[in-house]
């Protein structure tokens, strides 16, 4: 740059001559060496200099104002909002797939519509528990943070970094009010950054904090349509919300984490509470005796106490379980606010006519189940290479709040045996290996001083001798798989318990199996639901390739009208993680071919169509099992008592067979008789991949055993009882 050098006063004598010529008092003094083309280059650089910080402080001032009017626009809005209310347009519709070629074939199988049970309560009304167990449980910084919690974000960011994955959110209680009463659930970065936005703005107007607590809880969804902690409290406690205990706040802000599923399960709902109890004595809003004495506090005996007669969902009863499972997902996905503002149109995987048709194979007069005393069932049909959820049957009740096919837990029997062969096979164990059928008696550590033991036998008491494991499928010889998962004689699995609850995690059952499962989840010791059950029935008939049940393929607004709009497409051709090999899957899906073919699961099969699939029948008998699968369709089938505690001894044919009776009935058989019917004019197609000339290989009829099925298997105290599928050899085949 050019600077001036600085001039030193001087005296001259008016008139005088300037030695330095007429201009020289002047000029500036120059650097020494600088010329006149030096000059001018540094001129025009000058130049170019201060245009470029002319253009960057032209560019600051317009993002001071741009920052500025956004701010001031969100001040207006904030200024302009109303109370959160639910305002009715048209209801949201769910439709069935199309019956036909087209669309328009469609039926609605269920409306949404707008609930009148939403209440408000004043901050006075409501008790200091519950507003300090939502903090706990949803923003335990809620307190200190402006609206959005920096400290949040950074370790949600640096936990999801961590995972690979999206695994923790960031969102305040401020941010989830605002979402939830004025915005949408879409993911944009413009409604985050506007979320943001009008939170901080918000809590800047707020003098007391726990305003925008109370105005969360009345906006909130509780499931069981109630909106707001006021009407939650009635719906599940039939008391004001005044009147809650500490267990009874904490039960009900446990909700939240998924209100349609804990709406209607009372003992999920207590492990939440639990859940937020724990937090809340964590963080110091309760003491360690309020927290002992909440943890003892029971549950009501009715779940929920006083539910509204009033209701979101209405619609046909024969596809209640189905259009409530879609409700639960569209909340979850875009917030009970949007879903039953109405307006949008569900367009989902149901097959109507196979639905219709299963409700009267298994329940109408001349169905297996007609009468009222018979035992309830559940069937879930799942396209294997979609995962689109085809048939939904739950509960005779058709005005039942529980949905046996997703909600129900029932041990599952020798249907679980197949992650134990899995288990094996990806530890390069022989399907052909040799294991010993007879009586066992295990030590089992049990995380006690002294290990406990295990006396293992078939139900019926029959040794079999040396069998192979797929046999022992075939069969479901207990005592077998039991070798499998405990790795007598070095030949089963290494950490067989904990490798057989991966491969069941990892297939699509959502159990809980622990840290160290007991080897009775070989047998099928553990609960699970039907839904699990032929999700993972449906990751291996789709080659190993998680499949991910889905029930809804698009979702639209202003359906019919210029306005219409695509908010959701499932995609065509869904990839998932390929969770074990292809190799493998079609290894166990040609095992589980013998067990139509040779084993005990004759009974489910179809005429010509190749079926793989596997029986499982509970101790005493309190439930029987049939997942299987064909080239077109996985269905799962649970049959028992809805209300549990009943035999199913006098039911099922092999049951009472032991009793030296006649008749009855299994799930294997009603799985042939439904898929028969919605097969009806397919073709016959193969399983891909699977070599059926070693089916042909198998043993010739006449030299087929005549399999009767038997349950059970017999734990000593302390264990508990492992339940398994049935099993024995009939006459002449005893070993």
């Amino acid at each position: 740059m050019y600077y001036t050098a600085p001039m030193a006063r001087t005296s001259r004598t008016r008139g005088a001559k300037d030695a330095r010529g007429p201009d020289s008092s002047n000029r500036a003094w120059l650097p020494f060496g600088s010329g006149k083309r030096h000059g001018k280059s540094r001129s025009l650089k000058s130049r170019i200099l201060l245009g470029i910080g002319v253009f960057f402080l032209c560019v600051a001032v317009a993002a001071v104002s741009f920052a500025a009017g956004g701010y001031l626009g969100v001040v207006e809005v904030v200024n302009g909002l109303k109370e959160a209310g639910r305002i009715s347009t048209h209801p949201t519709y769910i439709y069935s797939a199309p019956l036909g070629e087209t669309d328009g074939s469609r039926r609605v199988i269920g409306t949404l519509f707008q609930g009148q049970n939403h209440e408000t309560a004043s901050k006075d009304e409501m008790p200091l528990s519950v507003l300090n167990a939502v903090v706990a449980k949803e923003d335990e910084r809620f307190r200190t943070h402006g609206g959005v919690d920096v400290w949040g974000i950074m370790r949600a960011l640096y936990v999801d970094i961590r995972a690979g994955e999206a695994v923790e959110g960031a969102s305040t209680i401020t941010q989830q009010y605002v979402r939830n009463a004025y915005l949408s659930q879409d993911r944009s970065i413009t409604r985050k950054i506007k979320e943001a936005l009008i939170a901080v703005e918000i809590e800047r107007k707020n003098d007391d904090k726990d305003d925008i607590l109370v105005d969360y809880l009345n906006t909130v969804y509780f499931g069981s349509n109630a909106y707001g902690v006021a009407a939650a409290s009635e719906t599940y406690f039939n008391k004001s919300v005044q009147d809650l205990t500490v267990a009874e706040s904490a039960t009900l802000v446990g909700l939240l984490w998924s209100p349609s599923t804990l709406g209607v399960d009372v003992d999920a709902a207590r492990d939440q509470r639990d859940l937020v109890l724990r937090k809340m004595f964590d963080t110091g809003y309760i003491t360690e005796q309020e927290y002992t004495n909440a943890l003892d506090e029971p549950m009501p005996k009715k779940w929920p106490a006083e539910p509204m007669v009033e209701t979101g969902l209405d619609g046909s009863a024969g596809t209640r379980d189905f259009a409530e499972l879609v409700q639960g997902e569209l909340i979850d996905k875009y917030g009970a606010n949007t879903v039953y503002q109405g307006g949008l149109n569900v367009y989902t995987t149901l097959d109507l006519e196979a639905q219709v048709s299963a409700r009267d194979i298994v329940y109408g007069p001349n169905g297996y189940l007609p009468d009222p005393n018979d035992p309830d069932l559940a069937l879930v049909s799942i396209d294997p290479e979609t995962g689109f959820i085809r048939t939904m049957l739950g509960n005779r009740d058709q005005d039942s709040q529980f949905s046996l096919a997703t909600q129900g837990r029932r041990q599952p029997g020798s249907s679980f045996k197949p992650f134990a062969l899995i288990a094996a096979l990806e530890q390069g164990i022989d399907p052909d290996t040799e294991f010993v059928s007879e009586k066992k008696t295990y030590q089992v550590d049990v995380g006690l001083k002294q290990p406990e033991e295990w006396n293992v036998r078939n139900y019926d008491g029959i040794e079999r001798g040396s069998m192979s494991l797929k046999e022992a499928l075939w069969w479901s010889d207990n005592t077998v798989f039991t070798d499998l998962v405990m790795n007598a004689d070095g030949k089963g699995l290494k950490n067989g318990p904990e490798k057989v609850a991966d491969v069941a995690n990892r297939l699509g059952i959502t159990t809980d199996f622990g840290e160290h499962s007991h080897p009775s989840i070989a047998l099928g010791a553990h609960e699970v639901s039907p839904l699990d059950m032929a999700t993972a029935y449906a990751t291996i008939a789709n080659g190993g390739e998680k499949v991910n049940p889905t029930t809804i393929v698009e979702v639209t607004t202003s359906k019919g009208d210029e306005g219409e709009k695509t908010i959701y497409e499932a995609p065509e051709h869904p990839k998932g993680k390929q969770v074990t090999s292809p190799e493998i899957a079609v290894e166990v899906t040609k095992i589980m071919i013998g067990d139509v073919t040779e084993g005990i699961a004759r009974k489910a099969a179809l005429n010509g169509q190749p079926v793989s699939g596997k029986t499982g029948t509970s101790e005493n008998f309190f439930d029987a099992w049939f997942i299987g699968f064909t080239p077109y369709m996985v269905t799962g089938i649970w049959m028992g008592y809805a209300d549990g505690g009943q035999t199913l001894e006098y039911t099922l044919d092999y049951a009472r067979e032991l009793h030296g009776l006649s008749g009855g009935i299994n799930p294997a058989e009603i799985y042939s008789t439904y898929s028969q019917d919605t097969l009806a004019g397919k073709p016959v197609r193969e399983f891909s991949n699977v070599d059926m000339s070693l089916d042909e290989q198998l043993r010739s009829p006449e030299d087929r055993p005549q399999v009767q099925e038997a349950s059970g298997v017999r734990a000593n105290a302390g264990v508990g009882p492992s339940r398994n599928a049935p099993n024995r050899y009939g006459p002449g085949r005893g070993r």
